[in-house]
């Protein structure tokens, strides 16, 4: 369609149009000679900043329980087993909590908490209840979703829609966890800064996709009554309005009912998935990405520091913000600079987290091609959203 092909090609012209924020260099003495070798592995914290964010970063962490310290134990397909299982479960129970919400009929209750969203996408009220779990995973609000869209209660311009918002507000979940640490690296007015690009570049993502949405549903001219949380069946096909109690073996039969088919063809999605993935990073394909999209862009307009920091923020957003910490003690960043390139790096980087993250994720719950299709169009409009929102704080601070 005209849209996907729009949105893909979005996403190539953000990356190229990076050379349009040009970041001021001060005098200063040489970059070291790590600037010059690109290696996506941990870094280690050198000066004070580095220091005291890496402190920060160990307090916030929380003790492994022993299944998590029995993972990291595992050789590495053992443990690409481990996972393929974790996101196998974590499928099924998405769809099973959906059709749970369904068949008791609490979503219209949910909904009331999703409700502006909802009336600003013209979206069912089915939507609502994927909207509050995305709050803690994505990946199980996104099987709600298609729970709901396989049982009539959402067609696939509610799904995509959805899955878009899900997305962003997974963002919104997992961002305010890194605040505190970098406040003790980069002080609270930097890290302000930093945070508030992202969660302004979010909120724009979430506001546009449903204005575009509901601009779609009139324009097809849409009926919202056709659509929501469909009538039980009895088993010969009549409605029957009354639903069963929780301890209702009843109950949990129609909910199996309504799952089984979702389940099936959702997880024959997800092992071919999981296991090209896992391939790729075994020949180590993302790190090999992550060492050569920065030199892509860093001799035009990043600082030489930029080709250091960037592929370290490509294993994790803390060890690129302890590579930049490193530069700022060293005196060869500023610390705008320092933040302007981790919000640069979240871009250049994205097409690594799609591939190694979002992609298995997507493939696996809404197939092979609307998930290539989704899984990119989410990172090409984060990506616009994040230069918008660091063009206005460069020019702004």
């Amino acid at each position: 369609m005209p849209l996907r092909s729009f949105l893909l090609f979005l996403s190539l012209l953000s990356l190229l149009s990076l050379g349009s924020f040009a970041l001021p260099r001060p005098a200063r003495a040489a970059a070291p000679a790590e600037t010059t070798t690109v290696r996506a592995e941990r870094v280690q914290p050198e000066g004070t900043r580095a220091r005291a964010l890496e402190r920060a970063h160990q307090q916030a962490k929380h003790k492994p329980s022993a299944y998590k310290a029995w993972k990291r134990q595992l050789s590495f397909w053992p443990g690409k087993a481990v996972l393929l299982t974790e996101l196998a479960i974590i499928i099924v129970v998405g769809i099973l909590i959906g059709q749970v919400l369904e068949v008791a009929g609490w979503i219209s209750m949910l909904s009331v908490l999703a409700w502006p969203l909802i009336r600003l996408g013209r979206l069912p009220k089915a939507a609502g209840p994927a909207f509050i779990m995305a709050f803690q995973s994505g990946a199980v609000a996104n099987s709600m979703l298609v729970s709901y869209r396989d049982e009539g209660a959402l067609n696939n311009r509610h799904l995509y829609t959805s899955v878009l918002v899900v997305s962003c507000i997974s963002l919104f979940a997992h961002l305010p966890s890194f605040i505190v640490p970098l406040g003790f690296a980069f002080g609270w007015t930097a890290t302000g800064a930093l945070f508030g690009v992202r969660f302004a570049a979010i909120a724009l993502e979430i506001v546009l996709v449903l204005m575009v949405s509901s601009w779609l549903s009139r324009r097809w001219q849409e009926d919202q009554a056709g659509f929501g949380a469909p009538a039980l069946k009895t088993e010969a096909g009549g409605d029957n309005l009354k639903r069963p109690a929780l301890n209702d073996p009843d109950f949990w039969r129609r909910v199996w009912k309504r799952s089984r088919r979702t389940i099936r063809r959702l997880l024959l999605y997800v092992v071919p998935t999981f296991a090209v993935m896992a391939v790729l990073e075994q020949l180590q394909v993302f790190d090999s990405l992550g060492a050569w999209l920065p030199g892509l862009f860093g001799s035009a307009f990043l600082p030489p520091e930029a080709v250091a920091i960037i592929p370290a923020q490509a294993v994790s957003l803390y060890n690129g913000a302890i590579a930049a910490a490193n530069f700022i003690d060293a005196g060869n960043l500023t610390i705008k600079q320092a933040v302007t390139v981790i919000l640069l790096g979240s871009v250049i980087t994205a097409p690594i987290r799609t591939l190694r993250h979002a992609l298995p994720t997507y493939l696996a719950t809404l197939g092979a091609r609307p998930g290539t299709v989704m899984a990119f169009s989410a990172q090409a409009l984060r990506v616009m959203f994040v230069l918008l929102c660091t063009g206005v704080m460069v020019v702004v601070w």
